[in-house]
């Protein structure tokens, strides 16, 4: 697309105009970077003002997860034990942590149980911990507790306060098997819509530089605009050692910043999150911020968060005129 065609398609996303899919990949294919990264900003702007949300997540397992993701450091496919170095404070040490987190200006947390799912048992443990961090705490949490039922997500609705859910697709379905066979994505959709129906803020997204094209991410997109995903998740594939993907070359700066700016094209009024990965593009983090993003995870996640300089990301972000949602 050139400037004209680009500048086009964006005053019609502006107007309530959804892209297609033929649309996005021309617009990817761009040599016109600066405006397509000028124009996915103007669209954050418009749908979702200056405002910038900040985000920890804290592994409440420490067992190695059933499942064969790829890209995981925690899944049955990986040769190293990441949970050797997991938090053991339990959870009144992570109470602690958030509480730390929380007045320097982190104010959403997402608890993360890493597995398939859960069964009744540890759900019922899970909304215990719940229940107990938000008593003692003043932060917005959200649960990621994998491919729940319909009745266990209205227990979660009906038995905490929480109001968010988060469950990744990961890629496209054309790319999905690629990366884990032990999940299918219709129980991941499933998921989402069903959270979606009983009223939760609903969070979803995937991994980039996994080895999928331009047209995988695309589709993922657009597949996420269908499940009306609240907030998108974009992390970056860190090859972590001892995974199946321990030497895969990452992405061009290039290609990530269009991916970003196109997920804005498609997804307008969702709020898109760096999650992972943020080590890899210090260099053009800025420029992301410039491209369509609106929100982060904070800190370099690998298995709990941890009380990390967020200073520096305030400052980053409010120079960029974000103003930090409390």
């Amino acid at each position: 697309m050139n400037f004209a065609q680009i500048k086009d398609l964006k005053d019609k996303v502006l107007n309530g105009y959804k892209i297609t899919r033929d649309e996005a990949v021309r617009l990817a294919g761009t040599e016109n970077l600066e405006s397509l990264y000028y124009s996915a900003n103007q669209i954050r702007s418009k749908f979702c003002g200056a405002y910038f949300e900040m985000w920890s997540v804290y592994h409440q397992n420490t067992g190695r997860c059933e499942n064969d993701c790829t890209f995981c450091p925690m899944s049955s496919v990986t040769r190293v034990n990441y949970y050797a170095t997991c938090d053991t404070t339990g959870v009144e040490g992570q109470i602690e942590s958030i509480r730390n987190l929380s007045a320097k200006g982190v104010k959403n947390f997402e608890i993360d149980t890493t597995h398939r799912t859960l069964n009744d048992e540890k759900l019922t443990e899970m909304i215990g911990i719940l229940n107990t961090i938000q008593s003692k705490t003043n932060v917005n949490l959200c649960a990621s507790f994998g491919c729940l039922s319909f009745e266990q997500l209205k227990r979660l609705k009906n038995e905490t306060k929480i109001k968010a859910y988060h469950c990744n697709i990961e890629s496209s379905e054309n790319y999905y098997p690629n990366t884990c066979t032990t999940i299918s994505l219709s129980d991941k959709y499933e998921t989402i819509r069903n959270a979606k129906s009983l009223g939760f803020y609903t969070c979803s997204g995937g991994i980039i530089g996994l080895g999928e094209t331009m047209e995988d991410r695309i589709d993922m997109a657009m597949k996420l605009r269908e499940l009306k995903a609240d907030a998108i998740s974009l992390n970056i594939l860190l090859p972590f050692p001892g995974t199946p993907l321990e030497k895969h070359a990452r992405l061009s700066n290039q290609e990530i910043l269009t991916t970003f700016a196109v997920f804005r094209f498609i997804n307008p009024k969702a709020q898109l999150r760096f999650a992972r990965g943020r080590t890899l593009i210090k260099i053009i983090e800025k420029e992301a911020l410039r491209s369509g993003m609106n929100s982060s995870i904070v800190g370099e996640l690998v298995v709990n968060a941890k009380d990390a300089d967020i200073d520096n990301d305030i400052k980053l972000f409010e120079d960029e005129g974000f103003i930090i949602r409390k």
